[in-house]
């Protein structure tokens, strides 16, 4: 009998040993494989530059929103009650952003159809529908629809596309 309960014992601690060293909840990282995927949106093609706006903006993430744009980013609106564009910079853009992100309880954005879509290996035009749903509380929530206009560029092929320019033409 002794010597079945020793055996259990080495067998438990093997056992538990083994365990320790493999935890299903916890992989092991792999280097390799996940090294040059972004889930949140790959900033060097088109398409992945407007998955990760739309991640940016649905977590309320401001450090990946600014990702996003150029130190010389411009954005501007037509303000039909002034009768005229406004237009702030980037730093204002990130400080507004952060203030609706903190402010709201949730917020979608889809991406729509490509309007106008003109690129080369370095600069872009894009012109793309968009609508977007903006809880305030479990009450209040508000959606619309818009069209962004967006200047990209990057220094080389492969880099990550920035917006330097954005007119928001929407019904908000």
């Amino acid at each position: 009998m002794k010597k079945i309960g020793l055996s259990c014992i080495l067998c438990l601690t093997g056992l538990l040993t083994l365990v320790t060293a493999c935890n299903p909840f916890a992989p092991s990282y792999d280097k390799n494989g996940l090294a040059n995927v972004n889930l949140l949106g790959d900033p060097t093609t088109l398409e992945g530059f407007f998955q990760l706006f739309k991640n940016a903006y649905e977590l309320r993430d401001t450090t990946l929103y600014g990702r996003l744009f150029t130190g010389d980013f411009v954005f501007s609106y037509y303000d039909p009650d002034l009768g005229q564009e406004v237009q702030w910079d980037r730093a204002t853009e990130l400080n507004t952003s952060y203030n609706l992100f903190q402010s709201v309880l949730q917020i979608n954005l889809d991406w729509n159809y490509y309007t106008q879509l003109d690129s080369t290996a370095t600069e872009a035009v894009v012109v793309r529908n968009f609508n977007l749903s903006i809880a305030q509380d479990e009450q209040n929530v508000f959606s619309g629809t818009g069209r962004a206009r967006l200047r990209l560029r990057r220094a080389n092929a492969g880099e990550a596309w920035r917006a330097y320019s954005w007119f928001d033409d929407s019904d908000f």
